[in-house]
């Protein structure tokens, strides 16, 4: 809800300062007086275009700014327009998107949100039977996901075609090689072995020739075993040590015959060597191009397996894709059709009772039309665009509203939609709605205006006094030294006012009939939200 109102240096207004409470508002006085460049300060919260011709003669700056629960909106015209909320700079659509989820501005040259298709559209749509709108919107939502999904892994579809070509090469390849660390490390001591082999047979055979040839190491280790193990029987202390060498006789035994073991075995297999070069030189050629180390190889292994398997299953969810996709473009032209027959049925329903409205708000003879356009393909909000015309009379074919409609009729049709089909801002405000009406049609203005204030705020800005009476807080713009001043009015300045507006004077029965409207208001009520 519109709470405080400031404006500063804009036209005639040098301050100006309201604040409207619940329910219906007026602001009234004399023709110029400067009450439209309220609204006018307004619409420049919700977007409109701002001229350095608005800001007041000697002022370097015009400056509008609105509270909406507790939360100030402002716009500064200038030499930059420079946008706000809660003091923060933003930018001028981020200010009209946000001032526009609380309020509603109809005016002749005020931003008419009655000629966007998006308003229309909402307007139709509040009278849908639950679900039918939030059905398609999921079912739409779904289908795009998919959609989407699809053309990305189409469009991946070629390179993951030339990845998918390269990891499983390079999978056969590895695969095949069956590299490992342990027979690398093998092989690297087989060829060290085989490449030695005449080094290792001499070493070898000196070393079993020192322990069995003429030196006869072993014999000779024997031989003072025996020696020991005969002093022994002299010097008891003697046996361990008879005992240790008798011990080392048998390593020594056992190590000559490994070593001659060895040495025998130390024939070459012939070609083996030529074939450990083959095989040790796939592991550098391998290294070479997928890791320094063997291991660094294997890892790349395993990650390419699983990068190639999922992959895989991007194909395969490709074609669940696809599949999913026909089923949920199924479901939409359904939730598609279920919507337009819906919307069918509310343009009925909303063609009736909004011409219906127009008939007590002085607009007998004229008429709501909604066309449903048929769109190529389902949108975000259905298959086709709504959009309404208005039938001026019965000789006259459907208009475009901006075009059909004056400011004044323009107001009253956003009166009678509103009554019909409800509001989601808190607030709305209305210029020109009882322009060219009298009577009948004036009261019954007043009345729906009254009946839209119990669930919202109203602003009005009203030459009629049937409006005014049924107000709660009533404002009244005058001009003084060329300036606009706005006033609350209360008791019997309101009464004054009312009498003004009723003949022009202040005479006694002027001030009769406005003290007489002003109590029946109070008495019904009507003004009360």
């Amino acid at each position: 809800m519109l709470e405080r109102l400031e404006v500063r240096n804009l036209a005639v207004i040098e301050s100006a300062e309201i604040e409207p409470s619940p329910g219906l508002n007026v602001l009234t006085g004399e023709t110029g007086a400067g009450k439209s460049l309220l609204v006018d300060a307004l619409s420049l919260l919700l977007g409109a275009r701002a001229e350095t011709a608005m800001i007041r003669p000697g002022a370097e700056a015009a400056t509008v700014v609105a509270w909406f629960d507790g939360r100030p909106y402002g716009r500064r015209i200038g030499k930059r327009s420079t946008p706000r909320i809660d003091g923060e700079v933003v930018t001028l659509d981020e200010l009209a998107q946000a001032v526009g989820e609380h309020m509603a501005l109809h005016a002749q040259h005020a931003a008419q949100s009655l000629t966007r298709p998006q308003v229309h559209r909402r307007r139709l749509d509040a009278l849908l039977p639950g679900g039918v709108l939030s059905e398609y919107r999921a079912a739409y939502g779904h289908y795009r996901t998919l959609l989407e999904e699809a053309g990305r892994l189409k469009e991946a579809a070629r390179e993951r075609a030339q990845r998918l070509d390269l990891l499983r090469f390079q999978i056969a390849e590895l695969s095949e090689a069956a590299l490992s660390v342990e027979e690398e490390a093998e092989l690297k001591a087989e060829r060290q072995r085989l490449t030695h082999l005449e080094t290792l047979r001499l070493r070898l055979g000196s070393a079993l020739e020192y322990l069995t040839g003429e030196v006869d190491a072993l014999g000779a280790v024997g031989r003072a075993a025996a020696e020991l193990a005969a002093a022994a029987r002299y010097d008891e202390a003697l046996a361990p040590l008879a005992e240790e060498l008798a011990q080392s006789e048998e390593v020594l035994g056992a190590l000559a015959r490994e070593i001659e073991d060895r040495l025998l075995g130390l024939e070459a297999e012939p070609g083996r060597l030529e074939a450990i070069e083959s095989r040790l030189a796939l592991y550098e050629r391998l290294k070479r191009k997928y890791g320094d180390t063997v291991e660094d190889v294997l890892a790349y292994l395993e990650n390419a397996k699983k990068t190639l398997e999922a992959l895989e299953e991007a194909e395969v969810r490709l074609e669940a894709t696809e599949t999913e996709l026909k089923r949920a473009q199924a479901r939409l032209e359904a939730a598609a059709a279920a919507l337009t027959r819906a919307r069918q049925e509310a343009k009925a329903r909303l063609e009736a009772e909004v011409g219906r409205e127009l008939t007590e708000l002085g607009m007998p003879e004229a008429r709501l039309v909604v066309q449903l356009l048929p769109l190529d393909a389902p949108g975000p909000f259905g298959r086709e665009q709504v959009h309404f015309a208005l039938k001026a009379n019965p000789e006259l074919p459907p208009a475009p509203l901006e075009k059909a409609a004056s400011g004044g009729e323009l107001s009253r049709t956003m009166l009678a939609l509103l009554l019909v089909t409800g509001l989601e801002a808190e607030t709305v405000v209305f210029d020109e709605v009882d322009a060219g009406i009298g009577g009948e049609a004036a009261r019954a203005v007043a009345e729906r205006l009254a009946r839209l204030a119990r669930r919202h705020q109203v602003i009005v800005v009203t030459h009629l006094p049937q409006i005014a009476a049924l107000a709660r807080t009533h404002f009244r713009v005058t001009k003084k030294e060329g300036k606009a001043v706005v006033e609350k009015l209360e008791g019997e300045a309101r009464v004054r006012e009312l009498a003004r507006m009723l003949s022009g004077d202040y005479s006694q029965e002027a001030l009769r009939h406005a003290a007489q409207l002003l109590a029946e208001a109070e008495s019904s009520s009507v003004g009360e939200a």
